[in-house]
């Protein structure tokens, strides 16, 4: 204990001594740096004892004493101020850092001025490495030279390097090897280029050299930049030599041919190309690997091909090219021509499509035959059944295609033997190649025609009846003939083409037909012709006798059954007449009446008469009255004969005249309003025009409009049918005779529409104590007002103070006396099976002002008095008719100048209706001063009443804490805290909480961001009491701590997903399990001496401190306020001062401006001078909080004469004279 002792006194004597040291010197010195661009870097700059001020300058340029500058982002001044610490910290290094730094420091009394100077250069690693324009890559690089050149050179570069990078060339004995270097600038960045001039010798070859980077910045083995290459000595190859052909002999087409090509020497050895030259063109045919003999030093490539004919008189050619023709563009090569026999493929007989010849007997025929080309030429000979014929001329020889040679022969037929003698046989054209013994063979059929021998009809007698639209059958048989002849048939001269089939053998030919007998077919010729082309024609025939009835029939005098009248004593005659038939038919006249019965009531004037085919009988109609209106007169023509019994008719309506009538209809009709109305009404008149006029139940007539009304004759359709189109509809129908009128009713039906209502709104607001009377005017179909339902603010009214009345088609509620408790919005709802509706009806009622107090923060207002700013005081109000607002100030109205203005603004309500005028008064004061300061008025009237509120204006003060804190969510180890923010004393303000258990006595603090009102503890304890309050903090100042909240977390957890039961059934060694203690015991003891350890060193430099701090209190302060704010100047006596904003004195405080920095880096100084603060000597205050420390202590130490006084002050304000 005594060493211990000794040890504690030793240190604080030395730092006593230390704290009381005018000198000042640097205990680490700024050095110069070199660093990679984008790396951040940290010029040192530690300073024992620091008096003077202390700042940094960029190549003399003054940076400023802030640690943190502004105009330089990625700068700033770091480390502990209190230890001497001005660390240069630059952030991502760039180009336009490079300079000269200085950390100077001002001389304080006998304390030296201090400067130290620092370079800093930027560096840039060098990335691109190319050799001879190459990129730099994992394989080695080859560099090629020929074996007879002088020199060569090999250019190394190395780009985007700061500073220049060098280039070393070093061989495969690591020698260093001279050569050229320049070095180019752009951008900042240096390239470098290094050229190594060489020799170039067959020693050369294979050898390897490395072009190495040096830079700085390649320091170690992982980022060198070196790229290696290897030298390769090159020499021409011979010239290449083809084997496994002699020009001197044909190749057989089809047969497989294999050229060799060698070449010997060259390095390396060359690479064979074969080539192709068609139609002077040159195409490569094989680039395939070539076959290497190392030992012989020959290459050689072999193609194997299968000859054609194309291949004929072609050139090919072995190419050998290597490096070192490369190099010089030039190629080695040797050529070889094909001779190949081929063909012919073909021989043809000229015009032979179809491999068939038709000839006719006396007229001879030339065939010429031409073959496709051949090499050598070819033998043509002509057959006839394998016999050969000789030709007429000799050949005739062309050119023909592949260098090959095309024959032509001539051989005609019919001159020497008859053409019968060729009938049937095979004409045939042999070509044939004499070196191959290839024959090709072209043949043609001979075809000789001759006359049929004769032609007859089947199927058709005399005494065969035939009836008009019987099918009629008949064949035709033409025998002989080569070829077959074709037959053709005829009715009368009618050419009959689709409608027979033909049959063929050997030795005839059968066509049959088949048509419909037609009346006009009776007594016609029905011939068939059959012929051999080349040959005259042979006919057959027979005559029609077609059973038919007349065509036509026609009652003469028909043109007054459309025009009859009714009593008309007028009784014509008329008569039927028919026109040809064959036999005589039989007439008889019919009459049919409407309902399909037949009547036999015709008086005939004479009997049947039939005159040249043609039959008439003459008859009168019965008397005329209304039933013979539209009654069928037939007349029949009958045919009865050994045949079924065949009719023909024709048929007439009579039409008596008469005037429209309609048929019965729904005369009451139904339509939902918007559907449409479709309405047909038929009425039957002679004459048949008849014209339709419709009604509206208005009176008006109806017409198309295409687009509600559509009318067409008896059809009326109404579109979207509305409530206006009730009533009864005329339709009147009209002819020539005269008119008929029907009528019915169209009621529509539809929901209910309030089509005008009743209502007081703001501009007819009512006076308390008037009456009301709330109207709907509804109109719908079926309509009962009875229904009709009254709510206000969409709660169902009682009747006790209103009366409900129902009148015709009007709903109204009635109060006699209203008063502010009934304003509001007022529904009236009806409805029926269409449809329902609504209608809001407003009632406002006029009141008195009433000031919105419901936010205490709004009557206070706090703004800066030394930077001429303008402050706004609002006060919101709620009244009808509209107030006048008076602004006053110490009872004193406010009258506008150009200090104080004021302003109205109405508020649109949030919701869609409200039955209160909200309006926003605003007073703004402008170049506000310290006299502005006090208590305004807002005085707000109309008829109705007065209402008026105090509100504060003064300097930036403290702010008032948060209010209804509230606790809304509760977890095992998480609160959720809410809060309404109060007055934030003129500044922006932020929240702390601070909150523990109730079994500790320590806080824990957390800091919320700007513009939060709600905040989540988390990492809680289970089932644990906690005690938690809030305070505000504009920066300015803080608040005092809301009234602690005791709340209590969950003391269960939620439900796992997982079993315990799983856990608990691991087995754990019982070894294992004292290790693990023993471990943690000495883990516990060696925490034990560190912590006591720590506590010491903590006292003894508490006691050698320069700067008190708020620490010694039971909690840890997160803001310290450094901004003096403007106090009262009674502020530091001992009476309590009554009104805290009254008008300040001239020996307040006064203080300079300081601009809003973070509270890391703020400081204000001022010194105690007669009871007030003074912005002349260095004294820093701080704010304690007194929920923590004692209220009425205030520390004050000078070290300024190494001398400490401390003074007892009634709040909590602690200053140091620094």
């Amino acid at each position: 204990m005594p060493l211990s002792l000794f040890i504690k006194l030793f240190i604080f004597y030395t730092i006593l001594h230390l704290s009381n040291s005018q000198n000042q010197y640097y205990q680490i010195r700024p050095y110069d740096i070199s660093a990679l661009i984008g790396s951040n870097i940290t010029i040192p700059c530690v300073i024992t004892s620091p008096h003077g001020d202390v700042q940094w300058t960029k190549d003399g340029l003054a940076l400023g004493y802030d640690r943190q500058l502004p105009a330089f982002p990625s700068w700033s001044i770091i480390g502990n101020e209190n230890r001497g610490e001005f660390n240069f910290f630059i952030q991502s290094l760039k180009f336009e850092d490079e300079g000269a730094y200085a950390c100077e420091v001002s001389p304080y009394n006998n304390a030296p001025a201090l400067k130290q100077i620092a370079h800093i250069q930027t560096l840039v690693r060098p990335e691109y490495l190319q050799i001879n324009d190459q990129s730099l890559s994992n394989e080695t690089t080859i560099i090629t030279m020929r074996f007879d050149e002088k020199i060569h050179q090999i250019k190394c570069q190395v780009d985007g390097a700061k500073p220049a990078a060098h280039i070393k060339w070093i061989n495969e004995s690591g020698h260093e090897l001279p050569a050229i270097s320049r070095i180019l600038m752009k951008d900042n960045l240096f390239s470098t280029i290094s050229t190594l001039t060489l020799i170039p010798s067959l020693l050369l070859d294979k050898k390897r050299f490395m072009c190495d980077v040096r830079h700085e910045t390649l320091n170690n083995n992982m980022n060198l930049l070196r790229s290696l290459f290897e030298i390769q000595i090159t020499s021409p190859p011979n010239i290449p030599i083809i084997h496994g052909y002699s020009s001197t002999f044909h190749l057989i087409n089809d047969s497989s041919l294999t050229l060799s090509c060698q070449s010997f020497g060259g390095y390396p050895l060359g690479k064979l190309l074969w080539y192709r030259f068609d139609n002077e063109s040159l195409y490569l045919i094989d680039n395939s690997s070539s076959i290497i003999h190392y030992q012989e030093n020959i290459i050689e490539n072999n193609i194997t091909m299968i000859i054609k004919p194309s291949d004929n008189n072609v050139r090919f050619s072995c190419h050998v090219t290597n490096d070192y023709l490369d190099s010089l563009g030039q190629i080695l090569q040797t050529n070889i021509t094909l001779h190949v026999a081929f063909g012919p493929s073909s021989v043809h007989i000229l015009n032979n499509n179809m491999n068939i010849t038709t000839l006719i007997e006396g007229i001879p025929q030339r065939f010429l035959c031409r073959t496709s080309s051949s090499n050598p030429r070819p033998i043509v000979v002509w057959k006839v059944d394998e016999q050969i014929l000789p030709a007429d001329i000799h050949p005739l020889v062309e050119p023909g295609e592949f260098y090959g040679t095309i024959m032509q022969s001539t051989k005609t037929i019919g001159i020497d033997k008859s053409l019968i003698y060729y009938h049937n046989k095979l004409l045939s054209c042999e070509a044939t190649n004499p070196d191959t013994g290839h024959t090709v063979i072209d043949s043609i059929k001979l075809n000789i025609i001759y006359d049929a021998i004769s032609i007859n009809m089947y199927g058709l007698t005399k005494d065969k009846i035939i009836q008009a639209g019987d099918t009629v059958i008949a064949e035709c048989i033409l025998v002989g003939g080569n070829p077959l002849g074709k037959i053709v048939w005829y009715k009368g001269d009618e050419l009959l083409r689709s409608e027979y089939l033909i049959e063929t053998n050997e030795t005839y030919v059968s066509s049959r037909i088949e048509f419909l007998a037609l009346p006009s077919d009776n007594n016609l010729l029905l011939t068939c012709k059959g012929q051999v082309e080349k040959f005259p024609e042979h006919i057959a025939s027979f005559q029609l006798n077609v059973i038919y009835l007349p065509e036509k029939i026609i009652i003469i005098g028909n043109e007054f059954f459309s025009n009859l009248s009714m009593d008309d004593d007028i009784c014509n005659e008329f008569e039927c007449r028919t026109s040809i038939s064959n036999p005589q038919t039989q007439l008889t006249i019919i009459r049919q009446s409407n309902d399909g019965e037949k009547h036999f009531d015709i008086r005939y004037k004479t009997s049947s008469i039939y005159i040249n085919g043609i039959n008439s009988i003459k008859f009168m109609l019965p008397r005329i009255d209304h039933s013979l209106h539209e009654s069928l007169l037939i007349c029949q023509a009958i045919l009865d004969i050994n045949i079924p019994l065949r009719i023909k008719q024709v048929t007439y309506t009579l039409y008596v005249n008469h005037k429209p009538y309609f048929h019965d209809f729904n005369r009451s009709i139904e339509v939902k309003e918007g559907q449409s109305f479709n309405i047909t009404l038929e009425a039957k008149a002679y004459p048949m025009l008849i014209s339709y006029t419709w009604f509206h139940p208005s009176g008006r007539q109806l017409l198309n409009d295409n687009l509600n009304i559509f009318i067409n004759q008896g059809q009326l359709s109404l579109m979207n049918v509305q409530r206006h189109d009730l009533g009864i509809y005329r339709c009147i129908a009209t002819n020539s005779i005269g008119y008929t009128e029907v009528n019915f009713t169209l009621n529509i039906l539809y929901g209910p529409v309030i089509i005008r209502t009743q209502a007081y709104s703001i501009s007819e607001s009512l006076m308390p104590g008037s009456s009301a009377i709330l109207i709907c005017v509804i109109d719908g179909n079926p309509i009962d007002l009875n229904t009709v339902q009254w709510f206000k603010d969409n709660q169902e009214i009682s009747f006790d103070q209103w009366e409900k009345r129902n009148e015709g088609n009007e709903a109204s509620l009635i109060k006699k006396s209203i008063h502010q408790e009934d304003a509001g919005q007022y529904t009236c709802e009806i409805d029926n099976q269409f449809g329902n509706t609504h209608a809001t009806l407003p009632l406002i009622v006029q009141y008195a002002p009433e000031i919105d107090r419901s936010v205490p923060s709004r009557s206070k207002v706090a703004t800066d008095s030394d930077r001429l700013l303008t402050a706004e005081l609002h006060c919101y109000v709620s009244a009808i008719p509209k107030p006048t607002v008076i602004w006053m100030k110490d009872d004193q109205v406010l009258l506008p100048s150009s200090r104080h203005q004021s302003i109205v603004n109405e508020q649109s309500p949030s919701s869609t209706f409200s039955s209160n005028l909200l309006f926003e008064a605003i007073l703004y004061v402008y170049n506000v001063t310290k006299s502005d300061y006090g208590i305004y008025q807002c005085k707000i009237e109309n008829k109705l009443g007065i209402d008026m509120i105090q509100i504060i204006l003064t300097g930036i003060t403290i702010p008032d804490p948060p209010s209804q804190v509230q606790i809304t969510n509760i977890s095992h180890s998480s609160l959720l805290i809410n809060w309404i923010p109060g007055f934030d004393g003129g500044a922006q303000q932020t929240f702390q909480i601070r909150y523990r258990l109730s079994t500790d006595n320590h806080y824990i603090y957390e800091n919320v961001p700007y513009d939060i009102q709600s905040f989540d503890l988390i990492n809680l304890k289970l089932g644990s009491q906690y005690h938690i309050s809030i305070r505000s903090n504009n920066s300015y100042h803080l608040s005092k701590w809301t009234d602690e909240i005791i709340i209590t977390t969950l003391n269960y957890l939620p439900i796992l997903k997982f079993h315990l039961s799983e856990i608990s059934s691991t087995n754990i060694s019982f070894t294992l399990l004292i290790i693990i203690a023993i471990i943690g015991f000495i883990i516990l003891f060696v925490n034990i001496i560190l912590i006591c350890f720590f506590i010491i060193k903590r006292r003894q430099l508490n006691i050698t401190s320069e700067n008190s701090s708020t620490t010694g209190t039971n909690e840890t302060e997160t803001n310290t306020i450094d901004i003096f704010q403007p106090i009262p100047s009674n502020f530091f006596l001992t009476t309590t001062t009554t009104n805290s904003y009254k008008k300040y004195e001239d020996d307040d405080i006064k203080r300079p401006f300081v601009s809003s920095y973070s509270s890391d880096n703020r400081s204000s100084y001022a010194s105690l001078k007669k009871n007030c603060v003074s912005p002349y000597d260095n004294v820093r205050l701080h704010h304690c909080y007194p929920a923590d420390i004692d209220n009425n202590l205030v520390t004050y130490r000078s070290f300024k004469d190494g001398i400490s006084y401390s003074t007892d002050m009634h709040d909590c304000i602690r200053t140091e004279l620094v």
